[in-house]
């Protein structure tokens, strides 16, 4: 494994306005290599409060965003999936061979309080906690069974499990809308869809099938368009318009596709291919006008939160994490290098 996380950088940052009538940029490209400490790793989120960079590995590491700076056994752990920064510098973190979920401060690291999931969740495995989300109106933090469909409603204050919801399948992430509903990614065989939950009701109120996606994966949420962006392992991007009801946009993209990121000041979507070694950049100026600008080459398996400051964010060129996270398929990237 090469145990490399790379920053990317728009070219034209500093002179690019954000807006739907900004000029399209010169393009994205890799700006330097962040030496890192070897293993793999699940999903990684960007926390504005301490300015640093977190991945859930065998516990959590930490990088520095302005000195690249990495600290690695922040906090200890297993099999760490999921983190999700909770808004106030404090972070939460899952592991699914213990099913317990850490709060801890950003800044050091320090456990603020340890939340047992295992008397709510029975249901064992590799992805017994895996995706979290935060949802604002109801201030529950949802983690995901990805193995029994189970979502956990926790109450970080009470630092207790409060309720449970199924979607059934197997849910591989989540999105909120901000207004009480959250999107869910969830497959089940060989068909894939949205589903659609209701926090308040904690209710399914729609199932939105993704017609030709192959085992979705990564979800993100555009709340000015209430656009949904899902992105298929079969190289495919789904954008489902919530005002209108329906798909709007079925975009090719890297296969091998296992997270998509939004930037919502930028209006830019980003999603990487492991098997193709791609950084697929979509604009999105509306349910109707979603297309896409780039395809950068580069080896990269899956884009974490942005760095909406710097305008960058990291990518990582080993597949290593999925093989050990036992994917359905092999998964290969090329050797790694820098675009110019």
């Amino acid at each position: 494994m090469h145990a490399r996380i790379f920053l990317i950088a728009l070219a034209a940052a500093a002179a690019w306005p954000s807006g739907s009538s900004a000029t399209e940029p010169n393009g994205y490209s890799m700006i330097a290599p962040v030496p890192g400490s070897g293993g793999g790793w699940d999903y990684a989120v960007v926390d504005r409060h301490s300015g640093r960079l977190f991945l859930a590995q065998a516990g959590v590491t930490a990088i520095d965003l302005k000195t690249n700076t990495v600290t690695t056994g922040l906090v200890a752990g297993k099999i760490t999936h999921g983190l999700v920064p909770l808004g106030d510098g404090t972070l939460a973190v899952d592991d699914s061979q213990t099913k317990v979920i850490t709060i801890f401060d950003g800044a050091s690291g320090k456990i603020l309080s340890t939340i047992p999931t295992a008397n709510d969740n029975p249901v064992s495995g590799i992805h017994a906690l895996d995706a979290m989300v935060v949802e604002p109106k109801t201030g529950l933090l949802i983690a995901l069974n990805g193995g029994s469909g189970l979502l956990l409603l926790v109450d970080v204050k009470k630092s207790s499990v409060v309720g449970t919801a199924s979607v059934d399948g197997h849910p591989e992430f989540a999105a909120a809308d901000g207004m009480g509903k959250v999107y869910i990614n969830v497959n089940r065989g060989k068909s894939s869809e949205i589903v659609s939950m209701d926090m308040v009701s904690r209710k399914v109120v729609k199932r939105i099938p993704l017609d030709g996606c192959e085992e979705a994966t990564g979800l993100a949420y555009d709340q000015a368009d209430q656009v949904v962006l899902s992105v298929c392992d079969n190289g495919i991007l789904k954008a489902y318009d919530a005002r209108a009801g329906r798909v709007v946009a079925s975009i090719a993209v890297g296969r091998g596709a296992d997270a998509v990121m939004f930037d919502s000041v930028r209006r830019r979507a980003f999603v990487a291919g492991g098997d193709d070694g791609t950084l697929s950049v979509i604009a999105v100026r509306g349910g109707g006008d979603i297309a896409l600008v780039q395809t950068a080459a580069a080896s990269i398996c899956r884009p974490p939160n942005l760095d909406r400051q710097n305008r960058r964010f990291p990518t990582r060129p080993s597949c290593r994490v999925l093989s050990n996270f036992s994917w359905p398929h092999p998964i290969k990237c090329p050797p790694p290098f820098q675009l110019g």
